[in-house]
C-alpha cells in the first residue's frame, strides 16, 4: 500500500511481515447500541490489529517485529531469542516471525501466572503453537545469558528481543507508523477518532501511538489518548515507561525528545485484576459482551483487559464528548484455550 509517511520514518528499513493494505477499521455498531446508543455512546470503532498479519494469528508484536526482525537479518544473526510469560503472544509471533524469514526462534518463558489449571496453561494456547512452528522452548528459569549461550554453543548467531520487543530501541516505530496511516484512513474516509483507547503493557505500542499522534498532528483537533494498564504496577511506573520510550523515538524520528510529555496521554491502571494474566469477572463480561454483539473475540490477557476499560468509562461518562472513538485490538486470542473457565 502506498503510504505517505514523513520522511525520516519511511527512511528505516523494516522486513515486511504485515498484510501491504491500509488498518482494517470498523465500526462497532451493535455494541454502541448494547451501551445506550446515541445518547450515551460515542461512535464506536475497532482496528483489527488482531488481522494485520498472516503470521500466526497476526497481532501488535508484528509491526514491531518488522524492524527488529530487518536488523537482526541485515547484521547476519541467525537465531531471534526472545521471552515473555507461559501464554506470551510476543514468543508466538517472533516463532512466526522467524520461520517466515529464515530464521530460528529460541523461547526464553517467564513464570507471571498463577492459572487454575496449570497442565493445561503450560500446554494449550500460545505454548502449542510455538510447538507447531517449530520454536525451541528452554525450561523456566532460564536466563537471558544462558539462552543467548546455548544457542551459541551450537555454532547459532544469537540475536536477543527483550519481552514484547518494548525497550528494544526501534521498538517504538511499528505504531508511529500504524498511526500514520490511520491518519490516512482518516482523510480516506471522512473521520477523525478523537478517542483512541489502547493496552499499555511493555508499553511500546501505546508509546508509538503517542508519537504517531505527533508527526500526523499538524492542523487536526486534539485526540485523547488512552492506556488502559494491564501489569500490577503503579500508574507513574506506566506513564515514565510510556514517556521514556516514546522519547526515545522521537529522537529517532528527528522529533525534539520534549515533543511528548505526560499531558499527551492517560493511563488507567484500574482493570488489571490485580495481577498479570488474571482473569477477573469484568474482563469475562467485556469478553462475551463484545463477542455477543460483534462476534469479535479478545483475549483475557490484554484487549479483554483494555475493554473492560472502556466500557466503564463510557458507562460512566468518562469519555463525554469523544465523538469517534477507536478501540485498538492488539491481537491475542490463541491464549483462550489456556482459560477454559472463560465460557
Amino acid at each position: 500500500m502506498a503510504s505517505h509517511l514523513p520522511p525520516n520514518l519511511a527512511k528505516i528499513p523494516r522486513s515486511e511481515l504485515i498484510f501491504d493494505q491500509a488498518p482494517i477499521i470498523q465500526p462497532l455498531n451493535r455494541l454502541r447500541t448494547a451501551l445506550g446508543g446515541l445518547e450515551k455512546c460515542p461512535a464506536l470503532w475497532i482496528a483489527r490489529e488482531d488481522c494485520n498479519s498472516g503470521l500466526a494469528f497476526g497481532g501488535n508484536k508484528v509491526r514491531k517485529l518488522e524492524y527488529v526482525v530487518h536488523e537482526a537479518l541485515e547484521q547476519g544473526y541467525d537465531t531471534l531469542v526472545t521471552t515473555g510469560g507461559i501464554q506470551s503472544n510476543h514468543m508466538r509471533q517472533t516463532a512466526a516471525a522467524a520461520g517466515y524469514v529464515g530464521m530460528k526462534a529460541v523461547l526464553v518463558p517467564k513464570d507471571m501466572v498463577t492459572p487454575e489449571d496449570r497442565e493445561r496453561y503450560g500446554q494449550a494456547g500460545n505454548v502449542q503453537i510455538n510447538a507447531i512452528l517449530g520454536a525451541e522452548t528452554l525450561p523456566l528459569g532460564t536466563s537471558e545469558e544462558e539462552a543467548m549461550e546455548h544457542v551459541r554453543s551450537r555454532g547459532g548467531k544469537p540475536y536477543w528481543i527483550p519481552s514484547g520487543a518494548s525497550e528494544h530501541p526501534l521498538g517504538g516505530l511499528g505504531y508511529a507508523r500504524w498511526m500514520c496511516q490511520v491518519a490516512e484512513w482518516e482523510t480516506t474516509n471522512g473521520k477523525f477518532f478523537d478517542g483512541i483507547v489502547c493496552t499499555a503493557g511493555g508499553c511500546s505500542t501505546f508509546a508509538g501511538i503517542v508519537v504517531g499522534s505527533k508527526l500526523v498532528a499538524e492542523e487536526r483537533r486534539k485526540r485523547r489518548l488512552v492506556a488502559i494498564g494491564i501489569f500490577a504496577q503503579s500508574e507513574e511506573v506506566t506513564v515514565e515507561t510510556t514517556l521514556r520510550i516514546a522519547r526515545r523515538t522521537c529522537e529517532q524520528l528527528g522529533l525534539p525528545q520534549d515533543a511528548v510529555e505526560a499531558a499527551d496521554f492517560e493511563v488507567d491502571m484500574r482493570f488489571n485484576a490485580g495481577a498479570y494474566g488474571k482473569l477477573d469477572e469484568r474482563t469475562a463480561e467485556a469478553v462475551k459482551l463484545v463477542a455477543g454483539t460483534e462476534g469479535i473475540l479478545l483475549d483475557p490477557v490484554y484487549t479483554g483487559k483494555t475493554m473492560a476499560g472502556l466500557l466503564d468509562k463510557v458507562r460512566s461518562g468518562e469519555l463525554r464528548g469523544v465523538e469517534n472513538l477507536l478501540f485498538v485490538h492488539t491481537g491475542g486470542q490463541a491464549a483462550l484455550g489456556a482459560y477454559p473457565q472463560l465460557q
